[in-house]
């Protein structure tokens, strides 16, 4: 499956730069396509995300709902700040195949000047795979504003 329109390659635009590499380029590739404030994430399923049984790996799911309803936290707080996770709860609804391609969806319920509440979903061509909740603790680290941003995806 070609990746559909509108999706980019994922770039944090330098804030790991000090790292050799990173988790999300050794699991990716991941996408994101939207403007400042309403970034969204999706993933094409390849060979290495599946696991023996040939379907998408529930750890691979996890990992994406991790960092996309990360980036809707950073939608809702308006700006990039590094929000590690604290707690999270998913549930598996069906499984993935090899070339699906999958979007996350969520919202921030509530955040407070110290803690995000995110939920969300990871959406296929028949509709959601993977659901759940987190909270995540809101710091300072790498803390950039959109406008200062100039374009850089998070």
């Amino acid at each position: 499956m070609a990746i559909p329109k509108g999706w980019a390659p994922l770039d944090f635009g330098g804030r790991f730069d000090h790292l050799e590499t990173h988790f999300m380029k050794h699991i990716g590739p991941v996408y994101v396509r939207g403007a400042e404030g309403t970034h969204q994430l999706g993933f094409e399923v390849m060979l290495h995300m599946c696991n023996p049984a040939g379907i998408c790996h529930g750890g691979m799911l996890m990992s994406v709902m991790d960092v996309g309803l990360a980036f809707i936290l950073h939608n809702a707080l308006g700006k990039h700040v590094f929000t590690p996770s604290v707690s999270f709860n998913f549930d598996f609804l069906a499984p993935v195949e090899l070339g699906d391609f999958l979007m996350c969806e969520g919202e921030c319920t509530r955040h407070t000047k110290n803690t995000g509440f995110v939920i969300g979903r990871l959406v296929g061509k028949d509709g959601p795979v993977i659901t759940g909740s987190g909270i995540m603790k809101i710091t300072d680290h790498f803390e950039s504003n959109f406008a200062s941003d100039s374009g850089k995806s998070a």
